[in-house]
């Protein structure tokens, strides 16, 4: 049986779940929330929804309702408001949360795979690790996102595009110009056009916060891409936050690169031949995350 728990059931939990449920990609979903009334009311819903398209059971509970779940979304944690101009200020709340957190899921699933949806993932990515869990089963999935920003940016959904965001999920991220194609043909670029699709790129989400409060839509569907991939071992390319970045020569740090998804977590690191300044931005968003997460550890 294919059991899949998430920890906060909020706006996005909730939408999270209801996309995987939807898709019908596990016989049980659980909802996991310090709010209990919350979490019980988001399963009731969306248990209801389901009833005309498959028989996926969402419960709500305490930790012992997650025991043996395969995979588990974290979304708790303190939000990214209006204000707030960097995930990065974010940090030394959400890892208290996360210290809570980490103790349950050992307790009762500590097999399962995490998916990392709280802000700063990448941060909160690498402290998961750090916590005892095997690399290819930490998975941040920021880079999905960015990159499905990136080819609104360049002209989705009129053109076929196919275009990545690699990096830190935040101010640090790095589009990969090098590799954009339009309509299967490779895309050149000039300096001004990259620096006018980077800055629209990187204010998507702020755009959306102003506008409507959070950003929800895009990264539910995201994650359930992320979690689609996982439970049916489609072993796809997708764009995710890990601490397997070796294979470009960083180290101690989560960050964005392309990865093969599948059922077991991460199953390879694609290593892409980037443009040296592309190279060299994946360094330095490298190097300011590590020197943040120095920071807030001390």
């Amino acid at each position: 049986m294919t059991k899949i728990s998430l920890i906060g059931a909020g706006n996005l939990g909730s939408f999270i779940a209801y996309e995987i449920a939807s898709r019908n990609l596990a016989e049980e979903i659980v909802l996991v929330d310090i709010l209990k009334d919350l979490a019980e009311g988001q399963a009731m819903d969306i248990q209801q929804s389901l009833v005309n398209q498959n028989k996926t059971k969402v419960i709500s509970g305490d930790y012992d309702k997650i025991k043996d779940s395969e995979i588990v979304v974290i979304i708790a944690g303190k939000a990214r408001t209006p204000e707030m101009n960097d995930r990065l200020q974010l940090a030394s709340i959400n890892i208290k949360i996360m210290n809570s957190i980490l103790k349950e899921i050992k307790e009762h699933a500590p097999n399962s795979t995490i998916i990392t949806v709280s802000n700063p993932m990448d941060i909160l990515n690498h402290y998961i690790y750090q916590q005892g869990w095997a690399k290819e089963k930490v998975i941040g999935f920021g880079g999905q996102l960015d990159s499905a920003r990136f080819k609104v940016t360049l002209g989705y959904p009129e053109q076929e595009i196919e275009g990545y965001v690699l990096g830190e999920h935040g101010e640090g991220q790095v589009p990969i110009f090098s590799k954009v194609k339009i309509d299967n043909e490779l895309k050149e670029f000039s300096e001004e056009e990259k620096q006018k699709i980077k800055n629209q790129s990187r204010s998507c989400a702020q755009e959306v916060i102003s506008k409507k409060g959070a950003t929800v839509f895009a990264p539910a569907s995201n994650v359930a891409d992320m979690v689609e991939a996982i439970v049916k071992d489609q072993k796809k390319l997708m764009i995710c936050s890990t601490n397997l970045t070796g294979e470009y020569n960083i180290n101690d740090v989560s960050l964005g690169v392309p990865v093969i998804l599948g059922k077991n977590g991460i199953e390879e690191v694609q290593v892409w031949d980037l443009a040296e300044d592309e190279f060299a931005a994946l360094n330095k968003a490298a190097e300011k995350l590590k020197a943040f997460y120095e920071e807030i550890m001390r």
